[in-house]
């Protein structure tokens, strides 16, 4: 069994639109570089992840998955979520990938028990399956672990957590729901940026 790990992640000026009217495009580059800081390093002390596939066309980023020892899969020109995630898999299945979990760059609680569990169907039944861990309002998808990779078409963007597990069905694959606490948050709305805030504060104050 080998399991790598792909994070998709757009150039850092050009994320979260959503949230300009609070954070300047080099705030929200910088936020989004400290979260994939953390993430890569979680994943690199998660003893079930043998590989993590970073997917970008930001050379500040190929830096930042190059220092924490990652491969990098350089996006010409960024076609979207759903094609990063493809392609990834893609180079992925070919390299000798059994297993593959796409996780996006937002994931600031993300926690290494949390990709053990999203892990953990692997150790069940091999083969084929999905695993899915969606948001809090379990509209997007925040975690999911494809084994083996290859035959599934991705749905990210609206609704993408029921749109995921309507693929599995239809291709005949074991679904896993997963409930991993430190995925299911990520930041995409003016709601999501005053929780984290309020969360940043409430450590300081403790």
């Amino acid at each position: 069994m080998t399991t790598w790990a792909i994070i998709p992640v757009k150039p850092l000026h050009e994320s979260k639109r959503r949230l300009a009217h609070l954070l300047s495009a080099g705030a929200r580059a910088e936020l989004i570089h400290h979260f994939l800081d953390n993430l890569l390093a979680t994943l690199n002390e998660a003893p079930g992840i043998d590989r993590v596939l970073v997917v970008t066309g930001d050379d500040e980023v190929t830096a930042l998955a190059e220092s924490h020892g990652a491969a990098v899969l350089v996006e010409a020109e960024p076609r979207g979520l759903n094609e990063a995630a493809t392609r990834g898999a893609a180079l992925a299945a070919r390299q000798g990938a059994t297993a593959v979990l796409v996780l996006p760059a937002d994931l600031p609680f993300a926690r290494v028990e949390d990709i053990e569990r999203m892990l953990r169907p692997l150790e069940e039944a091999y083969s084929p399956l999905l695993a899915v861990c969606g948001d809090e309002a379990e509209d997007g998808t925040n975690a999911l672990l494809l084994a083996p990779p290859g035959d599934f078409t991705f749905h990210y963007g609206p609704g993408s957590y029921r749109a995921h597990l309507d693929e599995a069905a239809a291709r005949g694959r074991a679904i896993h729901i997963i409930n991993a606490p430190g995925l299911r948050f990520d930041l995409d709305t003016e709601s999501d940026w005053l929780a984290y805030r309020d969360c940043l504060i409430q450590v300081v104050d403790e």
